[in-house]
């Protein structure tokens, strides 16, 4: 094999570089120097002023200073910061004496509301939940979003940071007084899985099962994780009691009895760890069960209802006053009952959509390469959007494509939401890419579609838009494919050879061009395009 000794050079120059980068990375590890210690300072305070106050503890400097260094902490990295909440364990508190032991597992939950770039992204759903919530240990740091999915799901700590008492608040918007203001806490207290997650993690983060039956205490359960055991219950006790959350100093005469006892046994094991821990676990478990036994009784706030008034004000808060921009009206009149007709041809969830939700219904497979016959499928391809109100409401993750296939299905097809569209789009869906391409919307079996993909790829390559009708020569000989019988000239051994010619040729042809296409698409036209979509305007 002979070997291009200025691309030799090249590669040889390239893996040298990246060694000496290597070296470079790990001799500033042994020095001890950050590359990212300029930016970390604001948190390095922020954690050390954290961990320096209980909420009855913070001044209004103190209060101050928190803002200020989670402004610097995100400067740049959302459009608006909308709340900033201290989240401790009161019942952890009470055990300790010193205020920074009562400060040592304090949480810092920090809501905001991301850029218009960043909220509609066509970015898949995994890629901007990572991006949506981060998890320091000390910082939580949580997107409009994500907060609105959590609560209404009955997350402890979100529904905690909601009803916080004011001392623990060291920043709070209009909007997040808003929130406050509009939901009573025993509606979200009152949600079955808020219920559940007191109940069943009180015990999960403490209890392991016992080989023959019933639960015991882990070994290895710290104090602070049995403290917050029984915090979690507590705030199903008061909901059941119709009390606030327990975020504030605990009230020993709102407790039962078995509570108190714990609390007394949790004291004293602070100054004598020779107190049996089992013995607090007991009192877990009678807790655990009493509550279990009345929320077999209880009546559940109404889902729906918490929903609605948390995806208002989501929506509410994301437009910031703006008003959203009519949905174009891209189907003249003429052609609405055509439409009709069309989505109901379609079927399934597709005619629950408006006409004014579609964007796009095309032929596809072979009918889109003008290489359908008699015997051809017929499949659809429909791009469509969901309202505005929608997307900006939603507090669970919508379904963001329908699809009906298979040999028995007469009409096949798949309608894909404008947002899993513009993600696939930047991943290079071939499909997609021709589905943009196509002429008048007019929309392969394995063994025939690789010399019309290659067809496209030669044409992509010189920067044209590829050729989604197939015509000319690649057509005929398509055709004779697709309806000849595969004999002679046409064998599946011929085509497998001509096939695999055609595309070693093309991969040969793709690495020596002389200019290279960019790595990555267009991410911010597409973004925008979703933006006009939705329409949102700056």
């Amino acid at each position: 094999m002979e070997v291009d000794d200025e691309s030799l050079l090249s590669a040889t120059q390239a893996l040298q570089a990246v060694e000496r980068l290597s070296l470079r990375t790990r001799r500033l590890e042994d020095s001890g120097k950050d590359l990212q210690s300029v930016n970390e300072k604001p948190l390095l305070e922020l954690k050390q002023l954290l961990l320096m106050h209980v909420p009855s503890s913070i001044t209004s400097e103190a209060r101050q200073r928190f803002s200020c260094l989670i402004d610097q902490a995100l400067e740049g990295q959302c459009k608006k910061i909308l709340a900033g909440v201290v989240l401790t364990c009161p019942w952890f508190e009470a055990t300790q004496k010193e205020r920074g032991e009562q400060a040592k597992h304090n949480i810092l939950l920090v809501v905001v509301m991301s850029h218009d770039q960043q909220f509609f992204t066509p970015a898949n759903p995994q890629i901007r939940e990572a991006g949506g919530v981060i998890d320091m240990g000390w910082l939580s740091i949580v997107e409009l979003y994500h907060f609105g999915r959590f609560l209404v799901k009955g997350r402890t700590r979100y529904v905690e940071a909601l009803f916080c008492p004011e001392a623990a608040l060291v920043y709070a918007s209009d909007e997040w007084r808003q929130l406050q203001s509009q939901i009573d806490a025993s509606q979200v207290t009152g949600l079955r899985g808020f219920l559940e997650a007191c109940c069943g993690q009180a015990m999960g983060s403490v209890a392991k099962k016992r080989k023959h039956g019933g639960m015991k205490l882990r070994e290895n359960s710290t104090l602070a994780e049995i403290c917050e055991a029984f915090r979690l219950l507590h705030h199903a006790h008061n909901h059941h009691h119709s009390l606030p959350p327990a975020t504030a100093t605990i009230h020993p005469p709102t407790l039962p009895d078995v509570a108190c006892q714990a609390l007394s046994k949790l004291q004293a094991l602070y100054q004598d760890p020779d107190v049996s821990k089992q013995d607090i676990f007991t009192c877990l478990s009678t807790w655990h069960d009493e509550l279990r036994g009345e929320m077999k009784q209880c009546k559940f706030s109404d889902l729906k209802a918490v929903t609605a008034t948390v995806g208002s004000w989501m929506m509410e808060t994301r437009l910031q006053g703006r008003k959203l921009q009519p949905a174009e009206d891209h189907c003249p009149v003429d052609d609405y009952s055509k439409l009709t007709q069309l989505m109901s041809e379609i079927g399934g969830p597709v005619t629950k959509l408006t006409p004014q939700q579609i964007l796009l219904v095309a032929r596809a497979g072979s009918f889109m390469y003008g290489l359908s016959t008699p015997e051809s499928d017929v499949d659809y391809v429909v791009v469509y959007r969901d309202t505005t109100e929608t997307v900006l409401s939603a507090c669970s993750r919508p379904s963001e494509c329908m699809e009906s296939r298979g040999p028995s299905k007469k009409v096949e097809y798949g309608a894909y939401e404008a947002r899993l569209l513009s993600e696939m789009l930047l991943k290079g869906s071939v499909v997609i890419l021709e589905l943009v391409y196509l002429d008048n919307h007019d929309f392969v079996s394995p063994l025939w579609k690789i010399f019309h993909k290659i067809n496209s790829v030669r044409h992509m390559m010189t920067g044209s838009a590829p050729p989604v009708r197939v015509e000319g020569p690649v057509r005929d000989f398509i055709m004779r494919v697709r309806t000849e019988e595969l004999t002679g000239e046409l064998s599946r051994e011929n085509l497998m050879r001509t096939a695999t010619e055609q595309y070693e040729t093309l991969r040969n042809d793709l690495a020596s061009r002389q200019r290279r296409l960019p790595e990555n698409p267009d991410f911010s036209f597409v973004t925008d395009w979703l933006l006009q979509v939705r329409g949102i305007a700056d």
